[in-house]
């Protein structure tokens, strides 16, 4: 969410293993992934180029990164988690480095494994 607006429904990686594994597989990316704690995603094993939102404790974006596949970045150190989305998502929600977003959970929404 950001100025009360809902942006997207997201899933969320709850295990160690499913942060382990994120969107890779995916042909198309219908829905977000939520992945906290993360600091750090790679793209090998990908099947789809990623929009990557990094974002701090205090739920401000800190960097935004297209990311083609089979690419290894950099940690994001100021990041506490990420938000997984397909190429075109940061810009169709009109977000940019600095601005506030709010995660919320519907409670069918985490992925568990």
């Amino acid at each position: 969410m950001r100025d009360d607006k809902v942006l997207a429904s997201i899933s969320s990686a709850e295990s160690r293993r499913a942060r382990r594994i994120g969107l890779r597989g995916i042909e198309r990316i219908n829905t977000p992934l939520f992945l906290q704690p993360c600091r750090w995603v790679h793209t090998f094993g990908m099947k789809a180029p990623l929009c990557v939102l990094y974002i701090n404790n205090d739920g401000e974006v800190v960097k935004i990164q297209e990311l083609k596949r089979n690419r290894l970045p950099l940690p994001v150190v100021k990041a506490r988690s990420v938000l997984e989305a397909d190429t075109d998502a940061a810009r169709r929600w009109n977000l940019q480095v600095g601005d506030i977003i709010e995660i919320r959970f519907a409670q069918d929404a985490r992925v568990a494994s």
